[in-house]
């Protein structure tokens, strides 16, 4: 009796972690690089849907270094060059990135020299784009939240 208890309790362990589990979507093929002061890097890769995608900022002594974003994306009506990319945390939303022409955008980055929410200029690097792989971005917003499969 005391097994069959055992394994009960198990399995709905089990199944409760599954339940809490991130689903991963089906990502683009190409995601974009973007370069801003110093050494900022910003990766971008949509999913295959192309309404979310992961963005990863890297190269920047701010707490954010390293960090992994699952963000909403937006289009403005009639202007496709111009994105947005929302963070929502709770009843919170943020615009992270606005790209306005494929060619550059601003990332916001909060308590930076000095700013309450600081607006960076960030330039997209074609070259370095082809070296972007959506799949390992999203693999490291697995890592981040604990969700590796």
């Amino acid at each position: 009796m005391k097994t069959f208890r055992l394994l009960c309790c198990l399995a709905l362990l089990l199944c409760g972690q599954i339940a809490l589990a991130w689903d991963r979507p089906a990502m683009s093929k190409y995601g974009a690089f973007y370069q801003g002061p110093e050494q900022l890097v910003v990766q971008l890769a949509h999913t295959a849907a192309d309404d979310h995608a992961v963005l990863k900022i890297s190269g920047i002594n701010h707490p954010w270094d390293g960090r992994v974003f699952w963000v909403e994306v937006r289009y403005q009506p009639g202007h496709t060059e111009r994105i947005y990319y929302v963070s929502k945390e709770g009843d919170d939303e943020r615009i992270l990135l606005y790209v306005e022409d494929g060619n550059g955008g601003e990332l916001s980055l909060p308590d930076w020299r000095g700013s309450l929410w600081a607006q960076v200029r960030i330039n997209y690097q074609r070259y370095d784009s082809r070296e972007v792989l959506p799949e390992h971005l999203a693999t490291d917003y697995e890592r981040q939240i604990g969700q590796v499969k």
